[in-house]
């Protein structure tokens, strides 16, 4: 039986965060030098957490919208919350804190998202 989209989702995401090297702060997605880009670009390299959770969306599907109502999913999901915009908000506060703590918060939250999906 295959997984649900939402806890492939889910497991790309993590991967992203767990590697220090492909996650950051304060900006959705960086390219290697360090340059804003979306989640979806080819050049993207490291990723907030809400970021990485667009990027596995789009790695699943290809398709920038589809990834993005995904990744919505996912973030209610991963907080309860009733609408994305509300997801993303708590998920964006929880990533732009004090590096190492904030890291740590968004990796529990994904493994304990992923335990009851």
């Amino acid at each position: 039986m295959s997984k649900p989209l939402v806890m492939q989702v889910l497991e790309g995401a993590r991967a992203l965060v767990e590697v220090r090297g492909t996650w950051t702060r304060f900006h959705l997605a960086l390219t290697r030098n360090n340059r804003d880009c979306e989640p979806t670009d080819a050049k993207a390299a490291r990723f907030c957490a809400y970021g990485a959770l667009v990027r596995s969306a789009y790695n699943l599907t290809g398709d920038v919208e589809k990834a993005n109502r995904l990744a919505g999913s996912a973030a209610m999901s991963m907080t309860g919350r009733d609408t994305p915009h509300e997801a993303f908000g708590d998920i964006y506060t929880m990533n732009d804190g004090p590096a190492a703590s904030s890291r740590a918060a968004i990796l529990d939250l994904l493994d304990r998202t992923l335990e009851r999906v």
